[in-house]
């Protein structure tokens, strides 16, 4: 049992690892990231991602479900989750292939339920209600490339170009989920923020005193976001455990949840150069700052469907669509595309209970999604398909429980004729377990 100084060590560290993770980022080259807000980050959690990304259904007793937030309402341990990612890519472009390799930290989160069980076992009684809340930190997108292109164009000659990105969003949720009997609800508010980077320079290598033509931009976005989700358990052998005294072990979950339609103020720093090396000259052709504007983020709903069968196996699907057409921003001007995602998996447990075999007790995943993307290259809209694989494994750690989840992608995404990567993505989450928060002490 952690004492209370453990406890607010805890937080403080969670605290100091929100303010790293606004200052770390990826260190990629994802010539996609060039386009829109950047490559969006999967930040589920490695149990439910491993099964194809069970976002709206996926709940349980130890952790929380960040994407939907009815899932604290079923949670029933304090937990403390961070999760990390490392990926490589195999990126072509034109022909050309290069190896890519980035990581970073994928989520941060201190979930408490508000009704402790532990104080219903300690004063034998029972209640159909109960009460979860949550804080995280996640990455929202990134950008992150650095690309260069040499042609030649006739009367002019070799025309040099590079291209950099680098920065991202961020997300910063405050959840609450309520659960009544089989029934959850629950909704999130979050706050997004960032600072993308782009830079451009381009420079006429064969033409005798030619200036190079710089650009950059820095845009800063805030904002709110909401989420409301809902979750319903229903037993299938409710009867029989009733006949023994028991709970039910076959249980059949529906979910969904949605994000509201909501508008993040942007601020622009743009500067135009032209610059002569040879006699160290520039040239101001724009220098703006703190130019106003706002961006537009679209409505997202997910629904989906998972089996349990207790201490044994799951398995379900999920489904979410984003209207991207109804996405807005002065900022950095982008047609993008409706999206839509489709994920299935599969969990096992060989034996929950067993002591001569610790394999025994780990959980199993596989599972798959497809997705498309709402950006736009060369006419076509990018896709990506991936085989998920993951293990749960449980620890204990002075009378606590502790998780190590691990999660594994192997996948493509592509968008155009000349632009596509095969990647193989990581993910590790450490998830810390304690039930003796909000304990109600009783002196005889």
């Amino acid at each position: 049992m952690l004492r209370p100084q453990s406890k607010l060590l805890l937080i403080s560290l969670l605290i100091i690892s929100a303010i790293n993770l606004t200052w770390s980022q990826a260190q990629d080259n994802s010539p996609f990231s060039r386009f829109g807000l950047g490559d969006f980050e999967e930040s589920d959690m490695p149990s439910s991602h491993s099964l194809g990304g069970l976002s709206a259904v996926y709940h349980d007793f130890f952790e929380a479900n960040l994407e939907n937030p009815a899932s604290l309402g079923f949670l029933q341990y304090t937990s403390l989750q961070m999760g990390l990612f490392i990926k490589s890519a195999n990126v072509h472009r034109f022909g050309e292939s290069q190896r890519v390799w980035s990581g970073n930290m994928d989520h941060l989160s201190l979930n408490i339920p508000l009704i402790n069980p532990l104080n219903e076992a300690l004063e034998r009684r029972e209640t159909d209600f109960s009460w979860g809340t949550s804080v995280s930190f996640r990455p929202y997108s990134h950008v992150g490339y650095d690309i260069e292109i040499k042609e030649v164009i006739p009367n002019i000659g070799l025309v040099e170009r590079s291209f950099t990105g680098s920065g991202g969003l961020y997300q910063i949720t405050w959840a609450n989920g309520l659960k009544y009997k089989n029934f959850a609800a629950g909704v999130n508010l979050g706050f997004i923020y960032g600072k993308p980077t782009f830079e451009e320079d381009t420079k006429f290598t064969e033409l005798g005193n030619a200036y190079r033509s710089y650009f950059r931009t820095a845009d800063y976005y805030s904002g709110f976001q909401y989420r409301v989700g809902m979750i319903y358990e229903h037993p299938l052998d409710l009867a029989e455990a009733r006949k023994h005294n028991d709970n039910p072990s076959r249980l059949l979950s529906f979910g969904v949840f949605m994000s509201g339609q909501s508008t993040l103020d942007t601020r622009s720093d743009i500067i135009k150069l032209s610059i002569n090396d040879a006699i160290t000259d520039i040239d101001t052709a724009i220098i703006v700052e703190d130019q106003l504007g706002e961006a537009i983020l679209p409505v997202t709903w997910g629904a989906g469907v998972m089996y349990r069968r207790s201490s044994d196996f799951r398995f379900g699907a999920d489904v979410q669509f984003s209207s991207w057409t109804d996405y807005m921003n002065s900022a950095r001007p982008d047609n993008l595309e409706n999206t839509f995602r489709v994920g299935a998996g599969f969990g096992w447990i060989p034996d929950a209970n067993s002591y001569a075999s610790y394999f025994q007790r780990v959980e199993y995943r596989v599972g798959f999604y497809a997705l498309s993307d709402p950006r736009v290259i060369e006419g076509s809209q990018v896709k990506a398909s991936a085989l998920t694989v993951g293990a749960g494994l449980p620890l204990v750690l002075q009378r606590n429980i502790a998780w190590i989840q691990l999660g594994l992608d192997i996948g493509k995404r592509y968008g155009g004729d000349n632009l596509s990567e095969n990647y193989c993505r990581g993910k590790v989450a450490f998830i810390f377990n304690d039930n003796s928060w909000f304990i109600k002490g009783k002196y005889n």
